[in-house]
């Protein structure tokens, strides 16, 4: 009885953790944006319709991932891009000379270190990765779709997967 109480705690805690997590991103990015695009007619607020965007695939990988840029020119310098991958896509193993920071939206998928070893993680989770950071990711069940930031030029260095990865 205790025990099974303690589980649901534990549900009912990781719940309003996940929650509180992503109202703080929310929250951080309206301060954010009320700072310094209060209007439409500020000439740095960029609005994008999610159904005019322009969808390519991503050359030098497996066929089925695809990109789209949101924000930037992802072949100069800084850029934002939105990644869609077929359920149960695997990503191929790599690095970036950038920092990337993800925020899944649609899908769960696994993250796969450089060392082999797996997270199984949730829609809404976010990631903030150092410059040279290897990993993979393989989309779950559900196709996925991913918000990407990389405050320099885009590259894909691809490099063997982890011995341990099965």
């Amino acid at each position: 009885m205790i025990s099974q109480t303690l589980k649901q705690a534990k549900i009912v805690t990781f719940k309003f953790i996940r929650t509180a997590v992503i109202l703080a991103v929310l929250l951080a990015g309206m301060l954010f944006l009320s700072s310094s695009a209060l209007s439409v007619e500020n000439t740095n607020s960029e609005i994008v319709d999610p159904s005019t965007l322009t969808w390519k695939p991503l050359e030098g990988i497996p066929e089925g991932a695809e990109v789209a840029v949101l924000s930037g020119n992802p072949a100069t310098g800084a850029s934002e891009v939105a990644i869609r991958l077929p359920a149960g896509y695997l990503f191929p193993h790599h690095s970036h000379t950038s920092r990337e920071v993800l925020f899944w939206s649609e899908g769960e998928f696994t993250y796969i270190a450089d060392d082999g070893s797996k997270k199984n993680l949730a829609p809404d989770s976010y990631l903030n990765l150092p410059s040279g950071t290897k990993h993979s990711v393989v989309c779950g069940q559900q196709p996925c779709l991913v918000y990407a930031r990389y405050d320099k030029p885009f590259d894909l260095i691809l490099s063997p997967s982890p011995k341990n990865d099965q």
